[in-house]
């Protein structure tokens, strides 16, 4: 069976249109999924494997996107560890136990993708079938939250828009962060080797935080740790492995030297820093999400210009600079989607 278009090109190959997929395109912006969300928490659509199977194939049943992005929330591998944990109403989740000193990373000891959450497996198997029966194969992408991003859930016990406890850790106890990371590769490692396993064909690595460090800062915090999940993966799969750091507009550079296949575009990046990342390493992006809530033609013209910019290098994947808000009008989402199509 031949890769899909999407697959193509993030393995750097020039193909006969753009492929496209955009983070979060499975969410409340869709009226079918407010619908099956009702009564329901976030745990439990996301723990359940015909619920998130269902929940992530519907924006390809409406858009033909040529991704399928699993739906589950980078916070699984610490919640299948006993980690307990909520989503709450505009503050998104909260950690009931976090890490501020050495003896908290017991909590950490055990995880077994396989045995812990089955229902990532699951969901991804009946999206390779699901995948493999339309008549434009769309390709199973798999993720997982990087390292720093891990740690700083585990340290702050949820958002934070300071960030303090973990710069408090970083800088006055580098060996407990160290040991922390350490412990939050080997998860990875062992979640994104049971995705490739159930049937992704490539993941992506959400940094989400890291774009508040400086370049120094987050290749002795981040980027190292970052860089052994990919070596690793790499040693074992040849799928691609995407990179995105929100924010880190500032750190392609940093990027690069991790080696991924493909760097996911912050919306801020400037178009001579793009043109500095190898042609060896496929790039995505990076259409501001907030055009959405524009006009009509506001959304047509800006999609147009992401695509004039980066449509001529082989390996290029259109998406949003960071996940799609929950209240853009879908009207928008299909006037963005109608011009990709659309564009030669």
């Amino acid at each position: 069976m031949s890769p899909s278009i999407l697959i193509q090109a993030l393995k750097g190959q020039k193909c006969n249109r753009i492929p496209f997929w955009y983070m979060r395109q499975a969410g409340r912006y869709l009226p079918e999924y407010n619908e099956i969300r009702k009564g329901r928490t976030f745990l439990d659509m996301s723990t359940n494997a015909d619920i998130a199977y269902e929940i992530t194939i519907q924006p390809h049943r409406r858009f033909q996107n040529d991704g399928l992005i699993l739906f589950a929330d980078i916070l699984t591998p610490l919640h299948a560890c006993g980690v307990p944990l909520y989503f709450e109403e505009k503050r998104g989740p909260v950690l009931e136990r976090t890490i501020s000193k050495e003896e908290d990373l017991h909590i950490l000891e055990s995880f077994s993708p396989a045995e812990q959450c089955p229902y990532i497996g699951e969901t991804l198997t009946r999206l390779t079938a699901y995948a493999s029966g339309q008549s434009e194969r769309p390709a199973v992408l798999g993720f997982a939250g990087a390292p720093f991003t891990m740690a700083s859930y585990l340290i702050e016990g949820g958002t934070s828009k300071k960030f303090e406890k973990i710069r408090s850790i970083m800088f006055g106890q580098p060996e407990l962060f160290k040991k922390l990371c350490d412990r939050l590769v080997d998860m990875t490692v062992d979640y994104l080797r049971y995705q490739f396993k159930s049937g992704a064909e490539a993941v992506q690595l959400f940094d989400s935080w890291a774009g508040i460090l400086s370049a120094e800062q987050y290749d002795e915090f981040a980027g190292r740790y970052t860089e052994e999940i990919i070596r690793r993966l790499k040693a074992e799969f040849d799928h691609p492995i995407i990179l995105f750091v929100g924010g880190g507009h500032h750190l392609l550079p940093e990027m690069v030297r991790q080696n991924p296949d493909v760097i996911s575009l912050d919306w801020r990046v400037r178009i001579e820093d793009v043109e500095k990342i190898p042609s060896r390493i496929a790039i995505q992006g990076n259409l501001d999400p907030l055009y959405l809530y524009g006009g009509k033609d506001r959304v047509i013209r800006e999609t147009e210009a992401v695509l004039n910019r980066f449509a001529s290098r082989p390996g290029y994947v259109f998406n949003l600079g960071h996940g799609i808000h929950p209240a853009s009008p879908l009207e928008n989402v299909e006037a963005m989607i109608q011009t990709i199509r659309n564009y030669r």
